[in-house]
C-alpha cells in the first residue's frame, strides 16, 4: 500500500470517528431553559428590561377637517374651509349628477368658484388650502373620489 493510498483509508476513518463523538453528547436541558438563556444574553448588558408597556396616544381630530388621513389641501385639512371642501364628505362616492350638482351647490351655498375635473384631464391639479376654488375629482365612472382646494 502505497502513503498516499493509506491516506485515503485513514482520512474517512478520522472523519468518522470526530463525528461519532460529537453524537454521543447531550446538551444540558438546565442551559437550554428561559432563565439561563436569560441570564446569557443579559452577560454584559447592565440597562433594566422594561416593566411594561404604554399604549400609543393618538392625536385628537383637527376640527373643522372630514375624517380620514390628513392630506394637505383636501377635504381632511382644516384649512381647507376656505374653498368648502371640508363639506364635500357626504359626497364622496356618489354619482357626480344633476342632482348632485345642485346639493353641491346648496351645501356650499354658492355656485362659483367650484369645478369638476374630470378624469383624464390633462395638466396637475395642485392641492391649495388657502385657495378659494373647490375642485371636485371625478373617476371614469363620473364618481366624485375627491374634494380639493385650488
Amino acid at each position: 500500500m502505497t502513503l498516499l493510498s493509506r491516506h485515503f483509508v485513514t482520512l474517512p476513518l478520522a472523519i468518522a470517528a470526530l463525528v461519532l463523538t460529537g453524537c454521543g453528547s447531550e446538551p444540558d436541558p438546565a442551559a437550554n431553559d428561559a432563565a439561563s438563556f436569560a441570564a446569557r444574553i443579559k452577560q454584559n448588558d447592565e440597562t433594566p428590561a422594561p416593566q411594561g408597556t404604554v399604549a400609543p396616544r393618538l392625536a385628537e381630530p383637527i376640527p373643522g377637517a372630514a375624517p380620514g388621513p390628513y392630506a394637505p389641501g383636501t377635504l381632511t385639512d382644516p384649512a381647507s374651509a376656505t374653498c368648502g371642501a371640508n363639506l364635500m364628505g357626504p359626497f364622496i362616492g356618489k354619482l357626480a349628477d344633476d342632482a348632485t350638482r345642485a346639493e353641491i351647490v346648496a351645501a356650499l351655498g354658492r355656485s362659483d368658484n367650484l369645478r369638476f375635473v374630470a378624469f383624464g384631464t390633462p395638466g396637475y391639479i395642485n392641492p391649495d388650502p388657502t385657495n378659494p376654488r373647490l375642485s371636485l375629482m371625478l373617476d371614469r365612472q363620473n364618481i366624485i373620489r375627491d374634494a380639493r382646494c385650488g
